[in-house]
């Protein structure tokens, strides 16, 4: 076991040492393992690929070596005799070619094809002078097997890779070139029955790094060309392997390349490693498994281990504890052990008996001569009798004795023991313990002391006392528990239950749970008051202390001591003076005014509700004092109010009564409150300084808070700029301000006991003034303008505001009005409108009035079904006048047409000045039998008089045109545009008859007669 070989408490690292190390050798090993299996397979997978790289390029090396050879025969036989070649080439296809599929072309030195078994036309001359075979080597190329890119057949159509040789005549002059056409697909067919898993694949390039062929996707990649940066590595070394991603399509494979012997081709035979990737894992993942396994067992075995030795520690740990606790006990208990061998007459003695008998272990041998040389020698004869006694019929000891120690220390010890017998039946061992008892007892010598004391008090303080054995549930009262009771010690029996019994009904719950408490140890003293039958039937108060003396083990209360006093007369005594407290302040209580009582120190120590309730502060007042900061007074003139001389500090100080003092107090909630107050001193009667003081105070707030709003009202109403009056709720007058005097000219004492009606100015109906009352009453309040007449007879229009003052029932006590004069307002209000809407001159309105007159005409037109006329004028000869008169004279001839216009229309019609010399006319409700033409001549013989002028008639004339709604326009701009076109026309035709030179005439077109 791991603690046999680690002894010690050190076997927990030992054991997690060995765990470790076992665990790291198991890892390390199936880590070897895996390696060692990786590094085999990746050797196998790569010589495998080597040789299938081999077996290719051998196999495609003899198959071009063939093709080279049946190229050196054609040669030959076409410098020979070129006629034969056709028969040799159809002799080879039946033999060599078979099998191949190769296409066989003969190019002569002008680059046409000279002879070829691919498929053509009857006569037709194919040129591949331009493919690379023929410029190789008419260019100079050395003779030996060209293999060209991949090529588009010119006869075939299909794709193909030239193997080609070139012919020499017999001067050693070129001649052309011999050439098989493969498809590339000839090239790879050789191997397909190598297995080169599901991504492995053949790839053949050319020395220039193009794709001759494929086993995989060859329409794809055909002819792809691989750049100097993928295809330069292939180029250093004859044959090899590399692991890369394909640049064709981006797989990851293991290529194993090779090139040919003599000719110009790269061999690749290109794997993808997923399946070793995936067997390599799968190993892996096995060894995983075995390891965990091993490891868990290793865990296992290691932690049976582990819980072996806890368990083992754990007991060894609690027998050291307990063999600790024994001996610390006997050590608090001052008990030793002792045991004696009867046949072997061998004597043991334990620590703690050694230290009660004064001896020390390496010093004095245990034996019971030596024993008996410390017990008091007036009690060593009994002693020894008791130990012959029991050392020869068996028995026990049980024995009190007297010690005398060194130093002539004498102490009390017990000493007890028993024996054990043999198989005959006879005493062969004694065993026993040796107490110190010399506390105990001097404690119970004690305790009788105090017992005499106690009972001595007990007397002088005429208590009873009781005695209570929670165990067994039994009592004992003295006489004097009894006598408060009313009955001699033999009357009453000592049970519990006659407590129980007697307790009042109405305590019994109190009690109860009082002992339960201290049971429980939650309260260190019993105390309670309570009421006990008397045994004339009545019940006495009585005060009961008392307290646990003895507990079991487990805490339990064994015993409970204590006494009881009689409490009537003090109970009777609280009862009357709670009686006369209550009295007292249920008196206080019911005061409106705050009452608080302060100490000596100033402190508050009483306060009734109506105090809290005015100061607004609650239960927190008490504890409080003048100089608190919750007393922010100040005094009636706002200056500060010291703490130091509030009322009840300068009674206090004084002894002299303080009265109707005013000071205001800042409360968070309610701002400044205002109180007046009065302070009355408390003494003693032989004592002049006062132990406490009594403030009242009543809450004057509203008070002092209706003083003010009076004079701010006064203050206000006379400082208002506006006019105010106020009535009674039947309208008479109780006051006015010095505004309202202003304004209507009478004095205050001439308006006070009036009706509101002296000052009217009859300009509006009764039935006006009754809506106002109406609204007054309904509503509340009225707003609106009035004309009101002044004491000189002046009638000014005001703004008046109305509103009535109702008391708590909804009743009306008041009206107050407020006027402000808007006479000169309302003037500059008409002569603003009548300025922007019509013309300064003339005083007729402008275009802009016109045109809202205008709208408001075609709206009333269409909602009643009527016509609408409208005329459109221009003075002519207007220019004339001005230019030869001067504008005076014009503005004279503008404001005589304006009024004739007027006069030659009706009143409900409008005639308005649009600018300069135009002007509109506009006809509303025109019937049909109305005769627009007349009305237009009227207008023009009315403009036609002349106008004097200083002296000179002034002449002028007017084009007049006309439209009507709805007939010739149903919009307010089209049917000005439509008289604006007629007016036109009606000036050029006025034009056209003055002719050159001519006198203005009138003329008038109506849009209908155009």
């Amino acid at each position: 076991m791991p603690k046999l070989l680690f002894p010690g408490r050190r076997w927990p690292v030992a054991l997690l040492l060995m765990v470790a190390a076992a665990l790291a050798l198991i890892w390390t090993f199936l880590l070897r393992e895996n390696r060692l299996f990786a590094e085999e397979r990746q050797q196998r997978f790569e010589a495998e690929r080597r040789v299938v790289a081999d077996l290719v390029a051998e196999n495609l090396l003899r198959q071009l070596q063939r093709l080279d050879d049946v190229l050196l025969l054609l040669r030959s036989e076409y410098v020979a005799e070129r006629k034969s070649v056709d028969t040799t080439i159809a002799l080879l296809r039946q033999g060599s070619l078979q099998e191949l599929g190769a296409r066989v072309t003969v190019i002569d030195r002008d680059g046409y094809v000279a002879t070829s078994d691919a498929p053509r036309r009857p006569g037709e001359r194919v040129y591949l002078g331009d493919r690379d075979n023929y410029i190789h080597f008419s260019s100079g190329g050395r003779d030996s097997l060209y293999i060209s890119g991949p090529v588009q057949g010119r006869m075939t159509g299909a794709p193909g890779v030239q193997l080609s040789r070139p012919i020499f005549d017999a001067r050693g002059q070129f001649a052309g070139v011999v050439a098989f056409f493969m498809e590339p697909r000839q090239l790879t067919a050789f191997v397909q029955h190598q297995d080169l898993g599901p991504d492995g694949v053949l790839t053949l390039y050319s020395a220039a790094g193009k794709v001759l062929g494929r086993s995989r996707e060859m329409e794809k990649h055909l002819g792809k060309q691989l750049s100097d940066e993928l295809f330069g590595p292939f180029k250093k070394s004859s044959h090899g392997l590399v692991t890369r991603v394909s640049a064709l399509d981006g797989i990851t494979r293991t290529v194993a390349y090779r090139w040919l012997d003599r000719y110009p081709m790269l061999v690749m035979v290109a794997v993808s490693p997923r399946g070793l990737e995936e067997e390599l894992l799968a190993q892996r993942n096995a060894n995983l498994r075995k390891g965990m396994l091993l490891s868990l067992l290793v865990l296992l075995c290691g932690g049976a281990v582990a819980f072996y030795q806890l368990r083992r520690d754990r007991l060894e740990t609690m027998l050291a504890r307990e063999r600790g606790h024994f001996i610390e006990a006997q050590r608090v208990a001052n008990l030793g052990s002792w045991e004696r061998d009867i046949p072997g007459n061998q004597v043991w003695w334990s620590d703690e008996t050694y230290r009660i008998l004064g001896y020390l272990p390496e010093s004095q041998k245990p034996s019971l001569q030596a024993f008996l040389a410390r017990v008091n020698p007036r009690d060593r004869k009994r002693i020894e009798v008791n130990f012959a006694q029991v050392r020869e019929q068996g028995g026990s000891l049980d024995i009190a004795c007297r010690l005398l120690l060194p130093g002539n220390v004498e102490r009390y010890v017990h000493l007890g023991g028993r024996a054990e017998r043999d198989g005959s039946g006879r005493p062969s061992r004694l065993t026993g313990t040796l107490q110190d008892v010399t506390d105990y007892m001097n404690m119970q010598q004690a305790l009788a002391d105090a017992e005499e004391r106690w009972k001595f008090a007990l007397d002088g303080a005429d208590a009873g006392v009781w005695d209570w054995f929670v165990a067994d549930n039994r009592a004992y009262f003295s006489p004097r528990w009894k006598a408060i009771l009313g009955y001699r010690d033999e009357e009453l029996p000592s049970r519990h239950e006659e407590w129980l019994e007697r307790l009042h009904p109405d305590d019994r719950e109190r009690a109860m749970a009082a002992v339960t408490d201290h049971f429980a140890g939650r309260t260190p003293v019993y105390e309670m008051e309570f009421r006990l039958r008397h045994k004339d039937g009545n019940y006495r108060w009585v005060l009961s202390r008392g307290k646990v003396c003895a507990r079991d083990p487990e805490g339990r209360p064994l015993r409970m001591l204590g006494i009881i006093s009689d409490i009537s007369a003090r109970k009777q005594a609280e009862l009357d003076l709670a009686r006369s407290e209550a009295m007292q302040r249920s008196l206080v209580s019911a005061m409106a005014e705050g009452v608080v009582v302060q100490d000596q120190a100033g402190k508050i120590i009483s306060a009734n509700a109506s105090a809290r309730r005015i100061l607004r502060i609650g239960e927190n007042l008490v504890g409080l004092d003048s100089t608190d900061p919750e007393w922010q007074a100040v005094r009636e003139d706002g200056s500060p109010f010291p703490g130091c001389d509030h009322p009840a500090m300068v009674t206090l100080r004084t002894g002299v009564s303080c009265d109707n003092i005013i000071m205001g107090l800042h409360r968070p909630d309610a701002g400044l409150i205002w109180l007046s107050v009065n302070s009355r001193p408390l003494n003693f009667a032989d004592e002049r300084q006062p132990f406490a003081v009594v403030t009242s105070f009543a809450d004057i707030t509203e008070i002092k808070a209706a003083e003010l709003s009076s004079r701010i009202y006064r203050d206000v109403l006379e400082r208002a700029g506006r006019a105010i009056l106020i009535t009674d709720g039947d309208g008479t007058i109780n006051n006015v301000n010095s505004a309202f005097v202003s304004l209507l000219g009478y004095s205050r004492e001439e308006c006070l006991g009036r009706r509101t009606g002296f000052f009217r100015s009859n300009r509006h109906s009764p039935e006006f003034f009754s809506r106002m009352w109406q609204a007054l009453k309904t509503r509340g309040e009225w707003r609106g303008e009035i004309w009101n007449r002044r004491k000189t007879g002046e009638a000014i229009l005001v703004e008046l505001d109305v509103r009535s003052v109702t008391d708590a029932q909804g009743g009306v006590r008041q009206f107050v009005a407020v006027y402000q004069d808007v006479t000169e307002l309302r003037r500059s209000q008409e002569e603003m409108w009548r300025l922007a809407h019509h013309d300064p001159l003339t005083g007729l309105p402008n275009r802009s009035l016109f045109l809202e007159r205008l709208d408001q005409a075609l709206a009333h037109a269409r909602r009643q079904g009527e016509r609408l006329g409208l005329l459109y004028m221009d003075l002519d000869g207007f220019k004339s006048v001005n230019d030869t008169y001067g504008h005076q004279a014009g503005d004279t001839v503008l404001q005589e047409v304006g009024r004739r216009l007027q006069n030659a229309v009706r009143t409900s019609d409008t005639v308005a000045r649009l600018a300069g010399d135009e002007f509109a006319v506009l006809l509303a409700h025109l019937s049909v039998e109305d005769d627009l033409e007349r009305v237009m001549g009227e207008i023009e013989n009315a403009v036609a008089r002349p106008v004097m002028w200083q002296g000179q008639e002034l002449r002028v004339g007017v084009s007049i045109g006309s439209a009507v709604f709805p007939d010739q326009a149903d919009v307010a701009e089209s049917l000005i545009g439509a008289a604006d076109q007629a007016m036109y026309l009606a000036k050029q035709q006025h034009r056209q008859a003055a002719g050159p030179g001519g006198a203005p005439s009138p003329s008038l077109q109506s849009l209908h007669s155009t």
